[in-house]
């Protein structure tokens, strides 16, 4: 089985306490036992376990642990889809409840659904549309 470099870490930064780690020592570097303290884990084998995940993305300098620039690189990563994972989910919950209500108004009262549920929202998917695709650039990003 091959493994490659950015599987590594993409399996690194899977666990919310590895991403913790790496928000933490963004701001500042840390020795063993101050990263133990703030992050309130009381054994440090669990701790060591997360640090050695994390290689390649930290390193020691003078007895404390420091980011990479892979570390701040798979941070940064882990904000953009922070940011923007849920704009896209949401476009796409906005484009399956167009086609339902649609469907739904049009066999219910076709005429209300003609003149005032269709233009509506489709108005409202066209605005949408072009707010989150070209303005937010939500499929640019990802």
């Amino acid at each position: 089985m091959v493994i490659y470099v950015e599987d590594e870490k993409f399996e690194a930064i899977s666990h919310p306490m590895r991403i913790k780690i790496l928000e933490i020592l963004s701001k500042k570097a840390m020795g063993f036992s101050e990263l133990k303290r703030e992050l309130g884990i009381e054994s440090s084998g669990k701790l060591d376990f997360h640090l050695k995940k994390l290689k390649g993305l930290i390193t020691t300098e003078d007895g404390k642990y420091i980011l990479t620039k892979d570390g701040y690189a798979a941070l940064q990563a882990i904000y953009t889809i922070r940011r923007y994972g849920w704009q896209k989910r949401a476009y796409v919950l906005n484009i399956i409840i167009y086609i339902i209500v649609n469907i739904l108004s049009a066999f219910k009262a076709f005429n209300i659904w003609l003149y005032t549920v269709f233009p509506a929202s489709t108005i409202w998917i066209i605005f949408y549309s072009y707010w989150s695709i070209v303005k937010r650039g939500i499929f640019k990003r990802m």
